[in-house]
């Protein structure tokens, strides 16, 4: 008898250490699980469409579409999508560029670095509607006076996305996705330390009298240009 009662004893201690044991063993697997779920939660997933970074932002190029508008209601836009009036690539006056802007970091907040996009099709180069040089094609976040940038609409927090059209003026083209790409360069604003400066300050003297002052400083403001991507047509239609 006493023999039966130890037997039954130690299987029931056996069983009480395996029931210890799983329960163990779940509870860890379920921490890890939360754990992972969570560290998804907060990154940004990798899109699959084209992509650029430069700043603070993340630029992601979504769709591609011809257009027959005579007159778009701006050169960039939120949102809203414009008419197409069912155009072809065969003959387009403009192409518009839907972007997603998402905000990735906030590293670099004061740093004015507009995104340059000049579309190339055919051996000719197009830029945003309503530039004036083939250089004036910038995309950002705020206007400018100096670059006449619209101030486009951007995240309103980091961790969000605001989506944009680009429009780009082709003056009833034939445009070959196939073959087109869109060329992004990277602007950085600088200080040149080699340039020179005059301003003027004013002064007035004991008798009333208001003069000018030279104030004299060396260096100016550019812009650096670095090469970020060609994307093709065809890579963001796919």
């Amino acid at each position: 008898m006493k023999k039966v009662m130890v037997i039954c004893l130690l299987c029931a201690l056996l069983v009480a250490m395996l029931m210890g044991w799983s329960w163990a063993q779940g509870n860890e697997k379920g921490e890890k699980t939360t754990e992972k779920a969570e560290g998804v939660e907060q990154e940004v997933p990798e899109p699959t469409k084209p992509h650029v970074t430069w700043g603070d932002y993340r630029y992601v190029f979504d769709n591609v579409v011809p257009s027959t508008d005579l007159d778009p209601q701006s050169v960039i836009m939120d949102c809203c999508s414009p008419l197409t009036s069912e155009a072809g690539w065969q003959g387009a006056n403009y192409v518009h560029l839907y972007i997603t802007v998402q905000w990735m970091t906030n590293d670099r907040p004061l740093d004015y670095m507009p995104l340059q996009l000049v579309l190339h099709s055919g051996g000719r180069s197009y830029i945003l509607f309503g530039k004036g040089s083939a250089s004036g094609s910038y995309l950002w976040r705020r206007g400018n006076h100096y670059l006449n940038d619209t101030g486009a609409h951007y995240p309103d927090y980091m961790g969000g996305e605001a989506k944009l059209f680009f429009t780009f003026d082709t003056n009833g083209a034939a445009i070959d996705p196939s073959t087109s790409y869109i060329e992004v360069n990277g602007l950085l604003e600088v200080w040149d330390w080699s340039e020179a400066s005059r301003l003027y300050t004013y002064h007035e003297n004991i008798y009333g009298y208001v003069t000018p002052l030279p104030w004299h400083r060396h260096g100016s403001s550019r812009f650096t240009s670095t090469h970020l991507a060609d994307i093709s047509l065809s890579q963001i239609l796919q």
